[in-house]
């Protein structure tokens, strides 16, 4: 099993918190999500919704980032090219996902 390093500064934050990890594993992708986290907090004034947009939106912006370092690729055309794929593959109308929250 391979798991990325826990970002510089983040176990020095008590309040730290991991939102999402995925798995590319058993031929599948495999998701575990901190769900509810915004809405249950008096102190965000966001639709859940929204959030995990603008979390989902920084995701790209940092992997467009690391694209540039690793492969050079101009940072501007890899969030665009990967927001259209993101967009292209929810468009394909169905949804296969499957899964339960488990508390």
């Amino acid at each position: 099993m391979n798991e990325l390093q826990i970002p510089e500064g983040i176990k020095d934050d008590p309040n730290a918190m991991e939102m999402i990890r995925v798995w590319i594993g058993n031929k599948d992708i495999q998701v575990s999500m901190l769900l509810g986290m915004w809405e249950e907090a008096s102190n965000f004034e966001i639709d859940e919704r929204d959030a995990w947009g603008e979390l989902l939106a920084d995701l790209i912006r940092h992997i467009a980032n690391g694209l540039t370092q690793s492969h050079d690729y101009n940072t501007t055309a890899s969030e665009m090219r990967i927001a259209n794929s993101l967009l292209n593959h929810l468009g394909h109308g169905k949804n296969t996902t499957e899964g339960e929250i488990q508390e």
